[in-house]
């Protein structure tokens, strides 16, 4: 009778690892697939920012159009470029300079007394008493 209930548990022992291994495989076969499906959703990330960095914009702009808008600002043309500008506003900020140094040598100078007075002394006489 022992024999026989070792016998069911050894069955069942059995049949229970088939099943567990079966499981298992599955389980690895999913976790695999999760895997290289995660990976492929990685690339096609990296891909799609290098896409949208190099690729057109919304306004149908590539990045060379993009480059060359901003390489237009950066050397004098005329006017028009960031470069003009700051030459405007330097030569402004020069011209203004110049006026406050021509105003204030003006007020310095018109309101320093010229030389001071000498002190007359005066003879002090007695009272009649």
């Amino acid at each position: 009778m022992y024999s026989k209930s070792l016998s069911t548990i050894s069955k069942f022992t059995k049949y229970f690892m088939n099943e567990l291994s079966v499981i298992i495989s599955i389980a690895a076969i999913l976790g695999g697939l999760g895997t290289i499906s995660a990976f492929i959703y990685f690339i096609y990330k990296i891909a799609r920012r290098i896409d949208d960095a190099i690729g057109v914009d919304t306004q149908g702009k590539t990045i060379s159009d993009r480059l060359s808008r901003v390489e237009h600002q950066l050397w004098p043309n005329g006017g028009s470029s960031l470069a003009d500008q700051v030459h405007k506003i330097e030569a402004s900020m020069t011209k203004t300079s110049a006026e406050v140094e021509i105003i204030k040598d003006f007020i310095i100078s018109g309101t320093r007394p010229a030389e001071q007075p000498t002190p007359i002394k005066q003879v002090r006489k007695r009272k009649a008493s």
